[in-house]
């Protein structure tokens, strides 16, 4: 089984910046363009029992069956000699999956979420969907189709961050 990702890049105060990688299975783009340079990577979460306490490690994603746990990781870095600002990180939630609640991470980050193909974002607990009876219902991350991160300032020249996400194959 295939999982697609789309991620997107973009660094609005140094021309505008969109990077767009496209990640089947085992397969990372990485797609170095204007200021920052994004590659990603994909890993299945393995759970292990060790004299009783579970712990997990992540291994790379060659198979992954239903029920198990994929995190996706995003990182970019600013390539120019100028600080870049304005910076958004745009992750798709692949088909066939369910995003895993409080998973959204990076450092010096905010995330929202959209239910509308990313056309629109929100905080979690904050957005709507709309039922078959035509009645508005809160969100469920089973709902959200895309994360975006902003991150908060400007990233230096030459640094290097990363946003990450987790999702449960159905």
């Amino acid at each position: 089984m295939k999982i697609n990702n789309t991620f997107i890049a973009t660094a609005k105060s140094l021309l505008g910046v969109v990077a767009t990688l496209v990640f089947l299975t085992t397969q990372a783009v990485a797609a170095p363009q204007g200021h920052l340079k994004v590659t990603s990577k994909m890993q299945k979460m393995e759970i292990i029992n060790k004299g009783g306490k579970q712990t997990y490690r992540f291994i790379p994603a060659a198979k992954v069956l239903p029920g198990e746990i994929v995190q996706y990781n995003t990182f970019y870095e600013n390539i120019s000699n100028k600080p870049a600002g304005n910076i958004n990180i745009v992750n798709a939630i692949p088909k066939h999956t369910v995003y895993l609640p409080n998973s959204a991470q990076g450092k010096n980050t905010q995330s929202v979420f959209s239910v509308d193909g990313g056309r629109h974002y929100g905080k979690a607990g904050t957005l709507k969907v709309r039922g078959r009876d035509g009645k508005l219902y809160p969100a469920k991350p089973s709902d959200y189709t895309h994360i975006r991160w902003h991150y908060q300032g400007n990233l230096a020249p030459r640094t290097k961050q990363a946003v990450a996400f987790r999702v449960r194959l159905r």
